[in-house]
């Protein structure tokens, strides 16, 4: 799990953890985090779009995230693989 450390505390997120956590979790991702985690929805979502920084509570969060995304990344990988496979078949027929 990604570790944050308290020189993480008092500071935006990276733009590149931002970009993935947009891309990669939804509104729906961030209300599961939410109720996991008990950090509100609005501070989830402003730490990700990076318009509040990080403290120690909402770094808990933060991790969960990230762990949901991967999950994410995982199933659209799936995803593509197999529509990749069915769009193969049909050029090959």
């Amino acid at each position: 799990m990604a570790s944050f450390t308290k020189e993480d505390y008092g500071k935006l997120i990276s733009e590149e953890l931002s970009a993935y956590l947009r891309k990669h979790a939804t509104k729906h991702d961030r209300a599961k985090v939410s109720e996991i985690t008990g950090v509100g929805p609005s501070t989830v979502r402003n730490v990700v779009y990076r318009t509040h920084t990080m403290t120690e509570s909402s770094s808990k969060a933060i991790e969960q995230l990230i762990l949901i995304a991967i999950n994410n990344c995982k199933s659209e990988i799936e995803k593509a693989s197999v529509a990749k496979n069915a769009l193969s078949l049909l050029v090959a027929s």
